[in-house]
């Protein structure tokens, strides 16, 4: 219980030394970090592990990892992970540990008990043959090393007891003499030139000859002798020992001690430590958390893990093919795939607050940071609260948007609804100054002499000097609401652009009908943030990516092809000139010809970056505020993991065959299934892994298949065509960084026998003697059959070819003639001997001329219509004409064919008759109707004509009599009025002709339509100014927008002219009180005009005739407006004349609204 108190207040001082020593750390970003937080993820992808003490960490030349825990091995190819086999387990009785020697085989051995060795090699497992001598005895630490390549390979093997040596495939014969109260347990082996150099916990020893001689490092004295020697990328030779690392340019020679005491344990049952290399960053630790050292930095770094394991060291570290940083210990394993980040939440305990909202450089080495409830500098030596509101932290009433620092060195924050805040130089004091009422201050931007505020609505403009009373004195509102009509706003930031123009940032909206508004003072975008570029385009983090405007044209920004989709709230450009955008999943850095996202996954402490918390400090380090606290980039960072997974097949089983080695599988149809097992170890959780996959056919070389994040590490192919096939199988990470593809060998599915070509052969040559037989005896079938078929078929198509001939003749209506040479009467139908009134009988063999009252007419029915059948035979002839029967005269419709002649060359004749008189006179009286209503309205359209001009003649002078006596007896105020209502009088009976001239001109079609190219916009506009002056006369409130850029097209002026003021003035007479809006635009290659009132409207029942003419709601002597009631039938007509449309929709008491459409005629 005491060894317990013991360690857990080890425990908690090492918490508190390595929480100061994080803090310090942040005092001093500006040189180098003591103690550095890094994210690690303790669940790495397809690695799930039984047991949390993890020993050991390897990586094998596959790249799968392998895991020596407290309860056995276990490995993972980054999709699954596997325990060894109990056959292999049950041969060692207590903990196993791994071994990869330097041709990257694989080694694992029993590191207590009795001494078991086996060695992974193509795929399997062999054990080494140990003699029965050495596994006689129990020990209680086995260390199995080994050094060097293929043959010239040597292995060491520590018992306790026993320590032995062999050459690869040599029996372990040899064993090294020692004094084990001199020298204790071999530690590490290592090869130094061609020198071997044991390691021993009690001394360094050269191995020579069998014999163990004492060996004495040069250089600088070490504070006792190294347990590790390893050669770095660089060049350079690091020594691990006890509390110690030093470095030197030889195995043999250290030069300079790097790092000492910092070991958290002094006593331990078992020493635990690494050494390992990233690049030019240095790993290691001995009984210790992790440490790191890079030559660029004065001082090594603490990489703590206390919080994150509840241990005070750490037991194996190891960096794998990827870069990816692997440490284990006694509670779990733990991944880091980035170092370029120094991260700081709620437990460092120095912070009011988790999210860090707002960041800016007050002067080198000293920040000041916003949070929802306060403010807080930080320099290099203490942490200040500079304010810190009373209020509830979760809820941002006085929450720190932004800084921004004007040339005067004043730092001005926009507090939300506490109002704008300020800080001068050097003072620890916040001056807040209140907003307007119902003002909540979102940004603040400090523009060479001026401040730009902005709220959600309203922006307004100060000098940067002025009192406070004056800051919120002038506005910008309501400019920019001239520019966005009656859209409500929601403002997020106002700054300026190099050439002056003031940028409004507000919130995306559907109703906001145009996403850039840009005019010669303001620039309104939708989103975020903005940042100009260098060639005037302007960036903009918007709430759907990142999108660039250039040249007038806005879409999403495209770095290296590719593009940022989520929604970026903050945008910054580093002294590189890399863009960085903060969004709601990291930022995302777009430079050096590549695009970089980080995230939580990776390093950042959290995925939601704040909108005045993105910024670079003078040291080039760039500060990141986020949900979850505080990340600091460093730029000279160069641990960051960037290697590609790696793609390997196990196995390929085709039907019940495996194909292996490049031999070419062949197997018959019915086994056409393949079944793939393969490897793509890839750990890097900060990226999704894809395996893509096809088969390439002698046919094509085949798509590329994904499967993306994937579960199994299987594939299936069924029923595939038979051919020639080879499979092609790669990784990468997001399909951007690629494994090697593998190839296989080529296979081959076998055609079924019954589709090659010897069978094949044999079935057409016996399908062509079957066909030769049986073409030879049904010929003489069909030779006896085709003649009687022929006949049978000749009769019954002449039997149904006459029951049809004497339906039709029969039942016809019409009445037919069979004549032959047009001299004789074979035959009629029963109508035509009805229509002579007679019998069928009584007509046959009789001549023609027994059915005509003249041999005029019957000379003219053969002239005129058997001459013409004469010249046509089998087409037939058809004319109208009249006929002179004997029965009587009547107007027929004729039709004669010739049908074929007889055995004596005369022709045969059918003629069809119809009697079409009812059908003549009916006719004959429509034409009379419409000839006599033609001129019954071109007399009305002349004498509404005539009497109008007759009318509108005297009408004038007495118009202008009137307008002559008013002038000139001014003083007359009697005769003046008595003048004025006959003025009036006259005026509207003057509109009411000129309204009857106008449809009577329409109605006789004599206003053709004449178009003249035509400025759309300035003839509207002048159309529309004495209307608007109408309507003010009235007290009424009009407005007119165009809603297109100004344009020419071809109109008809007079037509358009009429339209428009008849629809404009209806709404002026109809509405008492309120507004007209009138608006244009121009879609789709036609005009649209649209006018809205607040008038009287009108009723459902009179809205179905409101087009008629002379037509009104209110009648008779009670009536409100004054009219003829042709103004909405002569504008239908103009409208309809012009090829276009007009709607209107109107509700009583509530108003109307009126939409004409127009075409524009092409070119």
């Amino acid at each position: 219980m005491v060894t317990g108190i013991f360690s857990y207040f080890r425990f908690m001082l090492y918490r508190f030394t390595t929480a100061l020593l994080l803090t310090l750390g942040f005092f001093l970003i500006q040189g180098g970090l003591f103690a550095q937080s890094f994210k690690f993820n303790t669940q790495p992808r397809g690695v799930k592990l039984n047991v949390q003490n993890v020993i050991q960490i390897e990586q094998d030349t596959l790249g799968r990892m392998w895991f020596s825990t407290s309860r056995g091995i276990l490995y993972s190819d980054g999709i699954e992970t596997y325990e060894l086999p109990d056959t292999l387990t049950r041969r060692f009785v207590y903990r196993i540990a791994l071994l990869k020697d330097e041709d990257g085989i694989l080694w694992i051995y029993s590191a207590n008990g009795v001494p078991t060795i086996l060695e992974n090699s193509h795929g399997g497992w062999s054990e080494l043959s140990i003699s029965k001598d050495l596994k006689r005895y129990f020990s209680s630490k086995i260390q199995f090393f080994s050094i060097g390549k293929s043959s010239e390979k040597f292995f060491f093997l520590e018992t306790g007891r026993d320590l032995l040596y062999w050459k690869y495939g040599e029996k372990i014969e040899r064993k090294i003499e020692r004094d084990y109260s001199v020298t204790g347990s071999l530690l590490e082996v290592s090869q130094v030139s061609d020198k071997i150099l044991m390691i021993f916990k009690k001394g360094a020893f050269e191995l020579k000859d069998g014999q163990l001689i004492p060996y004495q490092f040069r250089g600088i004295p070490l504070p006792s002798f190294p347990v590790l020697v390893k050669k770095s990328p660089t060049g350079e030779y690091y020594f691990l020992g006890k509390n110690y690392l030093a470095s030197g340019p030889a195995a043999e020679f250290p030069t300079t001690i790097i790092d000492e005491d910092f070991s958290t344990i002094d006593f331990a049952e078992d020493d635990f430590f690494s050494l390992d290399f990233s690049g030019e960053n240095v790993f290691y630790h001995y009984n210790s958390h992790l440490r790191k050292y890079n030559g660029k930095r004065q001082k090594p770094v603490l990489i703590d893990l206390s919080s994150l394991f509840r241990s005070v060291y750490i037991q194996t570290a190891f960096v794998d093919r990827e870069g990816l940083l692997w440490v284990g210990t006694s509670r779990g394993i733990g991944v880091n795939n980035s170092q370029v980040f120094q991260n700081y939440g709620v437990d460092l305990g120095v912070f009011i607050g988790e999210e860090i909202t707002a960041s800016v450089e007050a002067s080198p080495g000293e920040f000041i940071f916003g949070f929802n409830n306060g403010i807080q500098k930080m320099t290099r030596y203490e942490v200040e609260t500079l304010y810190q509101g009373e209020g509830n932290p979760q809820i941002p009433n006085e929450r720190i948007i932004n800084f921004s620092k004007d040339k005067n060195g004043v730092i001005w924050i926009s507090a939300n609804f506490k109002g704008l805040g300020k800080i001068r130089p050097g003072s620890k004091k916040v001056h807040f100054n209140p907003a307007p009422q119902g003002v909540n201050v979102v940004s603040v931007q400090a523009v060479e002499d001026s401040l730009l505020i902005t709220s959600p609505r309203r922006i307004f403009i100060a000098p940067i000097g002025a009192d406070d009373s004056r800051i919120f004195e002038r506005e910008l509102t309501g400019e920019i609401f001239g520019l966005i009509k009656d859209i409500q706003p929601y403002f997020r930031k106002a700054g300026k652009l190099s050439n002056g123009k003031v940028v409004i940032i507000r919130a995306s909206k559907l109703e906001n009908q145009y996403p850039i508004i840009e005019t010669p003072r303001y620039f309104l975008a939708e989103g975020y943030d903005f940042l100009e570029l260098e060639d005037g385009s302007i960036l903009l983090g918007t709430e759907y990516g990142l999108k660039i405007y250039k040249a007038g044209y806005v879409g999403y920004y495209l770095y290296g092809g590719r593009s940022v989709t989520r929604p970026v709230y903050a945008l910054m450009k580093d002294s590189e000139g890399k863009i960085w955008a903060g969004t709601d999943n990291g930022v995302v850095v777009l430079g050096g010809d590549q695009v970089t996202h980080y995230n939580e996954s990776n390093g950042l402490v959290g995925d939601e970056v704040n909108r005045g918390a993105l910024m670079q400090a003078s040291s080039g380090r760039v500060m990141i505020g986020t949900m979850k606290g505080l990340s600091i980039y460093f730029p000279e960072e160069t641990f960051f993991a960037k290697g590609a997974p790696n793609a390997f097949v196990k196995y390929m089983k085709l039907g019940n065959e495996l194909v292996v080695g490049s031999d070419k599988a062949k197997v018959p149809h019915d086994q056409n299934s393949l079944e793939v097992e393969f490897l793509t170890p890839g750990f890097n959780d900060s990226r999704e892994l894809w395996v893509h996959h096809r088969l390439v056919s002698e046919n094509g070389t085949g798509d590329w298949e994904i499967i993306k994040d994937p579960q199994s590490n299987k594939l299936f192919f069924s029923n595939l065509p038979s051919g020639n096939y080879q499979l092609e199988l790669k990784s990468s990470y997001d399909g951007i960084e690629f494994s090697d593809t593998f190839k296989s060998a080529e296979f081959q599915i076998l055609r079924p026998f019954y589709l090659r070509g010897w069978f094949l052969m044999l079935a057409v040559l016996f399908l062509v003697a079957l066909g030769i037989l049986i073409n030879m005896f049904f010929r003489q079938l069909q030779n006896v059959g085709i003649l009687q078929t022929a006949v049978n078929l000749e009769s019954k198509n002449k039997v149904i070819a006459e029951q049809q001939f004497k339906n039709v003749w029969n039942s016809s209506q019409d009445g037919m003639l069979l004549t032959l040479e047009d001299e004789k009467i074979l035959t009629v139908n029963p109508a035509f001997a009805k229509m002579m009134k007679t019998e069928i009988l009584e007509l046959e063999d009789q001549s023609l001329s027994v059915l005509f009252d003249s041999e005029d007419t019957q000379r003219f029915y053969l002239d005129t219509l058997h001459n013409r059948v004469r010249k046509t035979p089998g087409k037939g002839v058809s004319i109208e004409t009249l006929i002179n029967w004997k029965t009587g005269s009547l107007e027929m419709e004729v039709f004669s064919v010739m049908l074929d002649q007889d055995e004596q060359g005369k022709s045969l004749v059918l003629s069809v008759f119809k009697d079409i008189s009812a059908q003549k006179g009916v006719q004959n009286k429509l034409k009379e109707a419409k000839e006599k209503a033609e001129q019954a309205n071109r007399f009305k359209s002349s004498l509404l004509s005539n009497v109008s001009h007759e009318i509108r003649t005297p009408l004038n002078g007495i118009i202008g009599g009137a307008e002559h006596i008013m002038m000139t007896r001014k003083e007359d105020t009697e005769l003046v009025s008595q003048l004025d209502i006959i003025l009036q009088s006259g005026e509207r009976l003057l509109g009411t002709i000129t309204s009857l001239l106008d449809l009577a001109k329409i109605e006789a079609n004599k206003l053709p339509v004449e178009y003249i190219e035509t400025d759309v916009k300035d003839f509207f506009e002048t159309i529309i100014k004495p209307l608007m002056a109408a309507a003010e006369r009235k007290g009424l409130g009009m407005v007119f927008n165009f809603n297109a850029p100004s344009f020419h097209a071809k109109l008809d002026r007079r037509f358009v002219e009429m339209i428009v003021n008849n629809v404009v003035s209806n709404s002026i007479k109809y509405t008492e009180k309120g507004r007209i809006t009138v608006t244009c635009g121009h879609v789709a290659n036609q005009i649209s005009l649209e006018v809205t009132d607040t008038g009287v409207g009108m009723s459902k029942e009179f809205q179905s005739k409101m087009f008629d003419p002379f037509e009104q709601e209110s009648k008779g002597n009670d009536r409100l407006f004054e009219g003829t009631g042709l103004g909405l039938s002569i504008t239908r007509n103009l409208v309809h004349l012009l090829g276009g449309e007009i709607q209107i929709q109107s509700i009583k008491n509530s108003g109307t609204s009126v939409l004409v459409k127009i075409p524009l005629p092409d070119g």
